[in-house]
């Protein structure tokens, strides 16, 4: 059973924040390079909170999930790495949002 975790990221100019799977934020290759867990998922298993839900997610304690973080992963606490993972998201999605050109004959 997959865990579906939702987050909130507001772009400078944007008016409203735009909602998005912590699975998409926190992809394998993100969470491969950056931690010792290969999904977001088992993130979330290894901290031993026992997430179930976005509920249980929301009541973690965000100093135990700091020391997780710490524990895990190249980061110092959890709005370090969400904060980092975020901005590799939006740079990744805006980069398939450019506009493309064909070149210049």
């Amino acid at each position: 059973m997959s865990i579906e975790i939702k987050g909130y990221y507001k772009l400078p100019a944007a008016q409203e924040p735009k909602l998005v799977d912590f699975n998409d934020v926190f992809n394998t290759s993100f969470m491969r390079k950056y931690s010792r867990y290969k999904s977001f998922e088992k993130f979330l298993q290894g901290s031993r909170f026992n997430i179930k839900s976005q509920k249980d997610f929301e009541m973690c304690p965000e100093e135990q999930m700091d020391q997780h973080v710490k524990k895990s992963t190249a980061f110092s606490s959890w709005q370090e790495m969400l904060d980092f993972a975020t901005d590799k998201y939006i740079l990744q999605q805006n980069r398939y949002d450019a506009p493309t050109y064909s070149s210049y004959k």
